[in-house]
């Protein structure tokens, strides 16, 4: 089976070939801000002029309706998106069955079968936080389509305004965007070349974040109790030096718990988790069909 994987950001739109569970003849794409549509159809036919596929998974931000396709609400970096359907437009432009999930569920789906396991909490910490659980195999997605929404949690009450129309959100306090503004580090490959040399203001903003996001691991410890919980998106790019720092505020909760920290790793497929979860979600559901 060809399937191609799509994972569309706001920043960038990447595709590749997905086989054996690898990704080939990767594509990265600067994301259209005015016609995002029109980079991921660029970049689709970029790969049906060489062959086509069976089948096409896409992983977006923002909530997703899975059967039908559409996006039920979308990402502020690509808000016009929201009620849009996916699955209709692309499948009546290439003539291919699609797929679409979000793209933080697709990176659990990806991560767990990479690691071989029944369960996993993927938290892909980017400029926003996104979630996805992976139970017996399968990725949950809710009667809702919201489930593994854990960004949008209230971590604090009455807490800083977030763009969901909430207040106290954990997407407010843990994320890349939060680290660079704790940090006052607006650049990224800054950001990580001062966390390389041990920068004081660096390691203490992610002292700051680390702490509330050792908050919410207990918590999906203690609802969920998955065998990994999985650290993604940009903060990988920290390593395991960050991965330390977040054990080392973890340990407090879970000297009272059954759960052991070394159960918290960080991401081993990185940027590429999206496309082969989008992928493997693709294929599965193609098969389910035949």
């Amino acid at each position: 089976m060809r399937v191609l994987g799509i994972d569309i950001g706001g920043t960038a739109v990447k595709g590749g070939w997905i086989e054996d569970f690898k990704v080939k003849k990767k594509t990265v794409i600067l994301t259209d801000k005015v016609n995002p549509m029109k980079t991921v159809k660029s970049l689709i036919n970029k790969y049906l002029a060489t062959r086509k596929p069976s089948v096409i998974g896409i992983a977006t931000g923002g909530r997703v309706n899975c059967k039908t396709g559409e996006v039920m609400f979308a990402t502020p970096n690509l808000k016009q998106w929201t009620g849009l359907n996916l699955k209709e437009i692309l499948q009546e432009e290439f003539k291919v069955p699609v797929f679409v999930i979000n793209d933080s569920r697709a990176a659990a789906l990806a991560e767990a079968k990479l690691r071989n396991v029944d369960s996993l909490f993927m938290l892909t910490i980017g400029t926003g936080l996104g979630g996805g659980y992976v139970k017996g195999g399968k990725v949950l997605l809710g009667e809702s389509w919201e489930a593994g929404e854990i960004g949008h949690t209230i971590l604090y009450p009455n807490g800083r305004e977030c763009n969901c129309g909430k207040k106290g959100c954990a997407e407010q306090y843990i994320s890349m965007k939060v680290l660079h503004k704790y940090a006052g580090v607006k650049d990224r490959k800054e950001l990580l070349k001062l966390f390389e040399k041990n920068s004081e203001k660096v390691i203490k903003a992610l002292e700051i974040m680390a702490n509330d996001l050792a908050i919410l691991i207990d918590r999906i410890f203690l609802e969920f109790d998955p065998e990994f919980i999985t650290l993604g998106g940009g903060f990988s790019e920290l390593g395991d030096k960050a991965l330390r720092i977040v054990r080392k505020k973890l340990r407090k909760f879970a000297e009272f718990s059954m759960y052991s920290v070394d159960r918290v790793v960080m991401s081993k497929l990185g940027n590429d988790a999206g496309m082969l979860g989008a992928a493997i979600f693709a294929e599965e559901n193609l098969s389910n069909l035949m």
